[in-house]
């Protein structure tokens, strides 16, 4: 018997914003996450909690997702009155600071729809060659500066197993 503790793939990454409707409508028309898992305010004062905001703050929040798994998702939480601003250096990484990272079928029409609904470009595409890896790549930023990295994969590797 293995007594290890167990733990799943990542279900979804929460992200606290400043404008919820603006961070809904970027990551549904910007990368594709359509779908809404759940939504609403969140009442219960553990909720509170986990969060780390006051017991009277409101919480309005959207937990979107690209498919019909419930993994991968993307939680967009906006509380009020606002948590201080997370301070980073825009222009590149910073320590502590998560990337999330996505496929693209065309880096460039995703490019434009990011620019189009607020997102920030930290480095254009370009041509990353790595041994025999060959892939267009790009990083941005969402309106409220969460990191974002983008590979073009080609349709006919979208599903393949192997991620680089």
């Amino acid at each position: 018997m293995n007594d290890t503790p167990q733990v799943s793939r990542i279900v979804r990454t929460a992200i606290f914003v400043s404008d919820l409707e603006k961070s809904v409508r970027f990551y549904k028309e910007a990368l594709g996450y359509g779908e809404v898992y759940a939504n609403g305010v969140l009442e219960h004062k553990v909720g509170h909690a986990l969060i780390g905001v006051p017991e009277d703050s409101v919480i309005r929040y959207e937990i979107v997702k690209a498919d019909e798994l419930n993994f991968g998702m993307v939680g967009l939480f906006e509380a009020k009155p606002s948590p201080p601003a997370f301070r980073r250096e825009n222009r590149g990484a910073n320590l502590g600071e998560g990337c999330m990272v996505f496929f693209a079928t065309d880096i460039h029409a995703v490019r434009d729809r990011i620019v189009k609904l607020g997102g920030e470009i930290v480095c254009e595409p370009q041509l990353l060659a790595v041994h025999t890896l060959r892939q267009l790549e790009m990083t941005c930023r969402d309106p409220d500066g969460m990191m974002i990295n983008i590979i073009e994969r080609p349709t006919e590797n979208w599903n393949a197993d192997v991620v680089q």
